[in-house]
């Protein structure tokens, strides 16, 4: 399978400053974070994982754009058959493989 893309892990923000509430009220305000181990510096945060793991995405297409027109080498793509465990621990973990075609595989 060509590596042609980067795993994106989403994880459940919780501030553990905030004892007196409840689990619900918690989870209703929960953020997520989305992070790829490749891109160490570009987080992503937003209410739901779906959210924060489309920003992410939308940041990376930016990056790979920039990297692109500059001429700067992109980090080495993952392999999308094994999704990274650094974040397996913790509760709530959500991995995604997101794939970046390259442009000369597009019709047209």
């Amino acid at each position: 399978m060509p590596r042609n893309g980067y795993w994106i892990e989403c994880v459940p923000v919780v501030e553990q400053s905030q004892n007196d509430i409840t689990e619900f009220e918690r989870m209703s305000e929960r953020l997520y974070r989305a992070t790829a181990e490749s891109f160490p510096d570009v987080k992503e945060m937003a209410q739901t994982p779906d959210q924060a793991i489309e920003k992410l995405r939308n940041r990376l297409k930016n990056i790979r754009a920039d990297y692109s027109r500059t001429g700067k080498l992109l980090p080495e793509l993952d392999n999308p058959v094994r999704p990274p465990d650094r974040m397996r621990s913790v509760m709530g973990w959500i991995s995604v493989y997101v794939e970046f075609p390259d442009k000369s595989d597009k019709a047209g």
